[in-house]
């Protein structure tokens, strides 16, 4: 059943979001990874409605985790991200913006941003040692 999406904040959306992957069956781990990386966009974005997203409000939301954001990791690396990271912040908010489609029957402004690229890391092959 469609509902509006009127008024609709992020923050309110993201619980209804977190709450059906529950409910299909996703791990701990990757609900809480959707909800840390959705929650960093909300607050990057300035917690706009979901209905006025735009596909420039997410490249200026990648370019940003690529250029200026800087992670505080558990080591104290500061490194920037690695462009497989960016492609995972990406499929969350493909994701989110899936289920938004379907539960308010909004545009999808996911479908004009391609997806950042990445060099998968090579498989070095075991040897007889």
């Amino acid at each position: 059943m469609n509902r509006s999406s009127s008024g609709l904040s992020l923050s309110k959306a993201l619980v209804g979001f977190l709450n059906s992957k529950a409910a299909e069956g996703l791990s701990p781990r990757t609900l809480t990874n959707y909800e840390f990386r959705l929650k960093q966009w909300i607050d990057f974005a300035g917690a706009p409605r979901v209905e006025s997203v735009t596909p420039q409000d997410i490249r200026e939301y990648l370019v940003w985790l690529r250029t200026e954001y800087r992670p505080c990791r558990y080591n104290g690396d500061r490194r920037p991200l690695s462009p497989k990271t960016i492609r995972n912040a990406y499929i969350t908010l493909s994701s989110f913006f899936t289920w938004a489609v379907q539960e308010f029957d909004l545009a999808n402004p996911m479908r004009r941003v391609p997806a950042p690229k990445f060099q998968p890391a090579p498989v070095e092959p075991l040897n007889r040692e």
